[in-house]
C-alpha cells in the first residue's frame, strides 16, 4: 500500500480532490440506478428529467452536489421541490471515496472499496424505497469476495468462515421475520469479502438498527397501529367470507397463516404464501392485496391466521429498514475492521 500522506502535500491534496470529484460523479449516477431499478427502467437510456414536469435537465442542472445548491433545491422549470436525497447520495459517495483513498492509500483494497461503496449506497437507497435489496448487489459483493480469496493476504478459509459466521444467524433471523432475506444475503456475501471483519460490521449494523429502529417503533402512535390492525382484520374477514362464497376455504380442522407487508400504500402478500394443501382451492390473494391497498397504510408488516373457519391472530408491526444500517457497518469494517477488532481484543 502507498500512503498518500507520505507524498508531497500538493500530490496528496490532488488525490483527495480527485477522489471527491469521482465519488460525486458516481453518486450522481447512483441516483439514477436507485430511482429506475425498482421501476425496471433502463439506467443508460433517456436523459435525466424532472419527476414532476418531465422536462429534460440541462447539463448545468446535473453538476453533482452543487446544482442542487445553485437551484435552491427546486426544479429550474416548474419550481417543484427536489428531494435532498439526490445531493445526500452524491455527497455520501464522494466522502466514502475520500475515506477510501485516505485510509487505504493506493492498494488493491482501494479498488474493492471503489466498487463496494457504490453497491452499498444503491442497496441502501433501494431498500429505503422498496424494503428490498436487489439480488445483484449481493451477487457483485460475492464475486468480489471470491476474487479477494486469491488477492488477500488472509487465508482462504477465513473468507469462507466470514460468510458462514454471519450467514447462518442472519438466515435464522430472516426466517423468524426479524430481518429481511435481502439483509441475510447481503451480509453473507460481504462475509465472503471481509472475512473476520464481518463481525464488527454485523455488530455496528445491528446496534445502529436497534437504536434507530427502537426510536421509530416508540415514535409510532399506538392509535395508528390499532386502527391499522382493526382495518386489516375487517378487510381480511370480508375477503375470507368472499372466498367461502366462491367455495374456497381452509380445510376443516386445519389453519393457515398469511403474511406480508404494506409499504407506501401498497400491500404485498405473495400468492405462494397460502399453503394450498390446507385449502380446498387456491385463494384469490390478488383480491386481498387490492382491498388492503385501499386503506393507504404504510410501513407495516402484517399477518393473520385463518382457523376455525374465521380470521384470527391479526398482527400489525411497524417495519424497520435494516439495509442502510448494515451498510454503514460494512463500510466502517472495511475501512477500520482490523483496528476495531484489535481494540476490542485489547479490552479483554
Amino acid at each position: 500500500m502507498i500512503n498518500i500522506f507520505e507524498l508531497p502535500v500538493s500530490y496528496s491534496t490532488t488525490f483527495i480532490v480527485m477522489a471527491f470529484i469521482l465519488g460525486a460523479v458516481i453518486g450522481s449516477f447512483l441516483n439514477v440506478v436507485i430511482l429506475r431499478t425498482p421501476l425496471k427502467q433502463s439506467i443508460v437510456k433517456n436523459r435525466s428529467h424532472c419527476m414532476s414536469c418531465g422536462n429534460q435537465l440541462k447539463n448545468i442542472d446535473l453538476i453533482p452536489i452543487f446544482s442542487y445548491i445553485f437551484l435552491g433545491g427546486k426544479c429550474r422549470f416548474c419550481k417543484s421541490r427536489i428531494s435532498p436525497r439526490y445531493w445526500i447520495v452524491e455527497l455520501t459517495t464522494a466522502l466514502l471515496y475520500v475515506a477510501a483513498i485516505c485510509v487505504l492509500g493506493f492498494s488493491v483494497e482501494t479498488i474493492y472499496a471503489m466498487v463496494l461503496f457504490p453497491v452499498l449506497v444503491v442497496a441502501s437507497g433501494i431498500d429505503i424505497d422498496t424494503m428490498e435489496i436487489p439480488y445483484l448487489c449481493s451477487i457483485i459483493i460475492a464475486v468480489m469476495g471470491i476474487i479477494s480469496i486469491f488477492t488477500d493476504k488472509a487465508p482462504w478459509h477465513e473468507h469462507l468462515l466470514g460468510a458462514v459466521v454471519v450467514g447462518i444467524p442472519f438466515a435464522i433471523l430472516a426466517m423468524l421475520g426479524a430481518m429481511g432475506g435481502g439483509d441475510a444475503q447481503l451480509m453473507t456475501a460481504t462475509g465472503l469479502l471481509l472475512g473476520w471483519r464481518i463481525v464488527p460490521a454485523a455488530g455496528i449494523g445491528i446496534v445502529l438498527g436497534a437504536i434507530f429502529g427502537g426510536i421509530i417503533l416508540l415514535s409510532t402512535p399506538k392509535q395508528k397501529k390499532k386502527e391499522a390492525s382493526e382495518a386489516i382484520e375487517r378487510i381480511a374477514s370480508e375477503w375470507y367470507e368472499n372466498q367461502k362464497e366462491n367455495g374456497i376455504s381452509v380445510v376443516e380442522g386445519k389453519s393457515d397463516a398469511l403474511y406480508g407487508h404494506i409499504f407506501k400504500g401498497k400491500c404485498e402478500i405473495e400468492n405462494d404464501c397460502a399453503d394450498l394443501k390446507l385449502w380446498s382451492a387456491a385463494p384469490d390473494i390478488r383480491l386481498l392485496n387490492e382491498k388492503l391497498n385501499e386503506q393507504q397504510f404504510s410501513d407495516f408488516a402484517i399477518s393473520f391466521t385463518i382457523e376455525d373457519d374465521k380470521v384470527a391472530n391479526v398482527r400489525c408491526q411497524k417495519q424497520i429498514v435494516f439495509g442502510p444500517y448494515l451498510s454503514v457497518g460494512i463500510a466502517a469494517a472495511f475501512l477500520f475492521g482490523e483496528q476495531i477488532i484489535s481494540w476490542y481484543m485489547g479490552l479483554l
